[in-house]
């Protein structure tokens, strides 16, 4: 743990605290104090939280401490501060962590005003990477803040203050008591209003901790009137502000992600920080290099700038068209937002009301939807290739037209034999075979370059990145074509929620099924299918099962075309000869059994 000192000034109420000599205080928050020390048996500098002496008169507080420090030594991460120990005597109660030369996002951030985009997403990325790790304990944050993020001076990023942290199914002492706890700028809706909370609130607070860093400002904060109860009710009740909308230089993708992240309600984000951390990693492959103009470049001739500006090229109509769907989504959606709590007041008995105006909204934003598909630049490359192939028939009647031109007529050629001298006959005749034997190497060296060229174009390609398809689920969760899902490169976790509420000793745990269906719009050659993964991990899997099941295009009925019972998969398997089966292929889908929360995917679908 380390914050860079203010005021490297040495305590004057502690001085040492056990075999630790107090150098200078770091920072204070509502727990305790953070002291720089050093450790004499091991000769290193540490960081020690001191719980505050006033506060040890509450026991219930004191077993709050204990309980962070045996939830801290659970997670051993490099984007988490390590804790080292804990220390207690009968005045003093502290915490012993590893201490990071460096400053916190927020002064970091000041210290580096031109930090560019893909650095600050990288930053993002090692602390959705750090809450990832506690999730995976069952560990809720619950105070994700700029202050609570560590950047060191290598580099490194790192998560501390797990003060507030506790287990998703444990009790809380503070929320039981009616308190609030953590930073009101970064607080989910729920964790206002006292309601349960999960993992899905602390990627409300990492969604404002990302648009600070993008915008370097906070999407709620109060008027001059308001105080922090203006906030709150601004984060409960006002959507945020469109991200790319305030900054026009912000990508959709990245806009989009914001707002899902703050989401009011909790089911309607992202699911875990994985999935946000692969969509953050797929936005910074596409971020377009930005062209830095230095002073020197500034002082050239106007030739050179102007050449430097025609190297972009300018929008086609399909990238035009997107923008405006983009734009069009971007109304509606904050349109949504504003109205439907209203509506819900209005015609809060009219439930038939009501349900009408969510399927008009979700009717437009499917037409948006394949409005955007439409409008890709795909259908552009592909025209190209007609023509390209369309204008070599021309080329080639062009040429022959030339040749016969260029060749004399019948006559001339009767009438030129005689002019021939019979000794050139022979020297005349032995060029044409040595031409013609050329010739032939020449077509037989470009027929064996050329047979690799055919291989790589007859290679299997995965099917879900090229046509247009479905994906439906038996838990009824969404899984988008752009996104990464189990049909392509990704995964999905099914029973998740509902085996949580039953891990205690006491419930029965019972075998659930579902299924994940691939529908194409046209029907597809199939030549293989890879399973890399249907796993509940070490848990047991003795009463379950798992079946691979296509449908042809023209059956009514699903074909099996693998099954597994008593048996997860956690080694691929790859069904091979599916055109002798089926030629076309309208569906695929997966089905299972399950005691445990499984994991489906990738399954790779092979042309």
């Amino acid at each position: 743990m380390s914050y860079t000192p203010k005021q490297n000034q040495p305590s004057e109420d502690i001085t040492h605290l056990g075999s630790y000599i107090i150098e200078s205080r770091l920072g204070q928050g509502g727990m305790g104090v953070v002291y720089r020390a050093i450790d004499k048996e091991l000769g290193r500098p540490v960081a020690i939280k001191v719980l505050h002496p006033h506060l040890l008169r509450h026991e219930n507080l004191k077993q709050r401490f204990r309980r962070e420090a045996r939830m801290h030594a659970k997670v051993m991460h490099p984007n988490i501060v390590t804790l080292l120990s804990l220390f207690e005597d009968e005045t003093h109660m502290a915490l012993i962590m590893e201490l990071i030369e460096g400053e916190d996002l927020k002064a970091y951030l000041k210290s580096h005003p031109d930090l560019s985009l893909e650095k600050k997403l990288s930053i993002a990325i090692d602390v959705l990477t750090g809450l990832e790790a506690a999730h995976h304990f069952d560990m809720v944050h619950r105070d994700l803040k700029p202050a609570n993020v560590l950047v060191s001076n290598k580099g490194e990023v790192k998560l501390l203050d797990f003060g507030l942290a506790k287990p998703e199914q444990g009790e809380d002492d503070l929320t039981q008591s009616g308190a609030t706890v953590g930073s009101f700028r970064y607080m989910a809706p729920e964790q206002i209003l006292n309601k349960p909370i999960d993992a899905r609130t602390d990627l409300y607070a990492f969604g404002i901790l990302l648009f600070y860093m993008v915008l370097g400002k906070l999407p709620f904060d109060a008027s001059s009137n308001g105080g922090e109860f203006e906030i709150m009710e601004k984060q409960v009740r006002e959507p945020a502000p469109i991200p790319n909308k305030l900054e026009p230089s912000i990508p959709p993708a990245l806009s989009d992600l914001i707002l899902k992240l703050l989401s009011k309600s909790k089911h309607s984000r992202p699911e875990s920080a994985a999935v946000v951390r692969d969509k953050i990693v797929d936005i910074m492959a596409h971020l377009k290099p930005v062209p830095t103009k230095t002073r020197k470049s500034q002082q050239s001739s106007s030739s050179n700038v102007s050449k430097t500006s025609i190297i972009l090229p300018p929008p086609s109509n399909a990238e035009v068209a997107q923008q405006w769907i983009q734009h069009g989504k971007e109304k509606l959606y904050r349109f949504w937002l504003s109205t439907f709590p209203k509506l819900q007041k209005l015609f809060s008995g009219l439930s038939g009301i009501a349900f009408l105006f969510i399927a008009l909204g979700a009717l437009v934003i499917a037409v948006l939807t394949m409005a955007e598909k439409t409008a890709s630049p795909y259908p552009q490359k592909t025209s190209r290739q007609e023509v390209k192939t369309q204008t070599k028939p021309a080329l080639a009647k062009k040429e022959i037209a030339k040749m016969q031109l260029e060749q004399p007529s019948n006559k001339q050629t009767k009438t030129s034999k005689p002019l021939v001298a019979k000794q050139s006959t022979k020297t005349v005749s032995k060029p044409k075979k040595e031409v013609a034997q050329a010739k032939k190497k020449k077509t037989a060296q470009t027929k064996k370059v050329n047979k690799p060229k055919k291989e790589k174009v007859t290679a299997p390609v995965l099917l879900t990145k090229q046509v247009r398809y479905t994906v439906t689920r038996s838990d009824k969760s969404k899984a988008l074509p752009s996104d990464k899902h189990e049909f392509k490169g990704g995964n999905h976790v099914f029973f998740q929620k509902s085996f949580r509420k039953n891990s205690s000793k006491t419930h029965r745990v019972i075998s659930r099924t579902g299924e994940s269906k691939l529908v194409f719009d046209q029907p597809q050659v199939i030549s293989k299918i890879i399973l890399h993964k249907a796993s509940v991990g070490r848990a047991d899997f003795s009463k379950g099962y798992v079946y691979l099941e296509i449908k042809p295009a023209n059956g009514f009925t699903w074909k099996r075309i693998f099954e597994r019972k008593g048996d997860d998969v956690d080694i691929q398997v790859t069904i091979n000869d599916i055109i002798k089966i089926a030629p076309l292929i309208q569906a695929i889908r997966i089905r299972f059994k399950s005691t445990r929360p499984i994991t489906i995917g990738p399954i790779d679908i092979l042309s």
